[in-house]
């Protein structure tokens, strides 16, 4: 099945008789498949012009660009004209699905050619459009195992290449149209899908998830079995109190029994994850305050570092003061 195949076009004056490849226009236009061609063959345009010409041009063309073409002069005014052009010529820098236009001073016409004969990928265009394929795949399957915060972006553009060589490879295989619809159609899908694989893998992401869904559900503290028991939410503190002292230094004020208050502990404590309490989240380490924002249930959520919390076991760590 061909994709985004437009009929034939003519435009023409009255009685003018257009000819491609002894096909007169009108049957190429009802033709629901292109004109089909060997890379041996020969491209020609042919016809009547009633008002006589002095050229008449043929080219074949890939989306804007005109791949090959050849124009014939007359030193008068011709009512019969000729314009061919050899595919040989044409072969080696690419096949399949063509747009072939031709036109005299009075007469102009274009048709979709289809042109075989060699292995679509060992032309020029077919091995242009696999290196973008590959290196826009390999460069999407990079910053997707990556996990960066940047591995989005970077899938999505990695998009403009796969999507510009699968729409090369779609048509030197003479099943789809080069334009800027089909290029941005194709560069969407595959971006759009480079874009949402990194969602999935991004670990980032997963985290800012659970992050809010652990704000819009109850506070859970867990048992020593990590069992989660559904508890009251304690007031968390928006900001930390002063920096505590030392036993030498000025008497620390007294903190409410549940949180917050500053604490340490005497040896290596694991904190666990907020939501997966199988995952430990940080190691709190001996010689350094740490600050604790509520105790439920024997545990206490501790502020292990910047931007990082967890639960840490309340036997193990010692209050202030």
């Amino acid at each position: 099945m061909l994709l985004g195949i437009l009929p034939a076009q003519a435009q023409s004056a009255e009685n003018c008789a257009l000819v491609f490849n002894e096909i007169e226009i009108d049957r190429i236009d009802s033709l629901s498949s292109p004109l089909e061609l060997d890379t041996g063959d020969t491209l020609s345009f042919t016809g009547t012009d009633p008002a006589g010409t002095r050229s008449a041009r043929v080219e074949l063309a890939i989306g804007p660009v005109t791949l090959e073409s050849n124009t014939t002069t007359y030193s008068a005014p011709e009512r019969e004209f000729q314009s061919a052009i050899s595919l040989d010529d044409v072969s080696p820098y690419g096949i399949g699905l063509f747009r072939a236009e031709g036109a005299t001073d009075g007469c102009s016409a274009a048709v979709w050619v289809r042109i075989s004969g060699r292995f679509p990928l060992a032309t020029l265009t077919g091995l242009t459009a696999m290196g973008l394929t590959l290196g826009g795949i390999t460069g999407q399957l990079g910053a997707i195992a990556s996990r960066r915060r940047w591995a989005r972006t970077a899938a999505a553009l990695g998009g403009i290449a796969t999507g510009s060589g699968l729409t090369l490879i779609g048509q030197q295989f003479g099943r789809l149209q080069v334009s800027y619809p089909s290029l941005a159609a194709m560069t969407i899908a595959v971006g759009g899908l480079g874009l949402i694989l990194a969602s999935l893998f991004n670990p980032t992401i997963r985290d800012r998830r659970r992050e809010k869904r652990a704000v819009r559900s109850p506070a859970i503290s867990m048992t020593p079995d990590h069992q989660p028991v559904e508890t009251v939410t304690s007031a968390v503190a928006e900001e930390p109190p002063a920096e505590p002292r030392t036993a030498n230094g000025p008497t620390l004020q007294p903190t409410p029994p549940g949180g917050p208050y500053w604490c340490y502990v005497m040896a290596p404590t694991d904190a666990f994850d907020l939501t997966d309490h199988t995952r430990t989240v940080a190691v709190l380490e001996p010689g350094t305050w740490y600050l604790v924002k509520r105790a439920l249930g024997g545990w206490a959520q501790v502020v292990a570092a910047e931007g990082s919390e967890g639960w840490v076991a309340e036997a193990a760590i010692h209050r202030e003061g």
